[in-house]
């Protein structure tokens, strides 16, 4: 494996540009993916136009990511490497508001985010959050493949 990969970071509002970057370890209750793809949604968009709450610049914009598991922190036992994975942009609620304790668990009003800067080859997750809830998803390695276009 190589110690860099590219990304595509946002480095001022609207303007984009792919950068290299360190490959780092993941820290505990971390786990490293590969990414394979990443979906493009309106808190991207907003992202790169510098006008999403409490952004600071440089930032690798996504969270929504389909990729392989490729290195565990220390203290990730559910996940394994090689695991084929999904992440979304909410990884959990916080289960106290008052329409998580009615069971209205999408109207959290204090939702817990997924760290996102997928928008590059390698992208860090933490599991610890995930190991107990929903942000972290296997999925069947026989679902469709992500191919690139010629």
């Amino acid at each position: 494996m190589k110690d860099t990969y590219e990304a595509v970071e946002v480095s001022a509002p609207g303007v984009l540009r792919v950068v290299e970057r360190q490959v780092s370890q993941p820290g505990a209750g971390q786990v490293r993916i590969r990414v394979e793809a990443c979906g493009i949604c309106h808190t991207d968009a907003a992202t790169v136009m510098g006008t999403y709450p409490g952004l600071t610049l440089p930032r690798v914009p996504g969270h929504e990511v389909i990729g392989r598991i490729e290195a565990l922190g220390a203290g990730v036992a559910r996940w394994k490497i090689g695991q084929r994975v999904g992440v979304g942009l909410i990884a959990d609620e916080d289960g106290v508001c008052e329409p998580c304790r009615r069971g209205d668990i999408v109207n959290c009003q204090n939702p817990i985010y997924s760290r996102g800067q997928t928008y590059a080859e390698h992208s860090p997750t933490s599991a610890s959050l995930f190991d107990h809830h929903k942000g972290l998803y296997r999925l069947l390695s026989s679902l469709y493949r992500c191919r690139k276009d010629p």
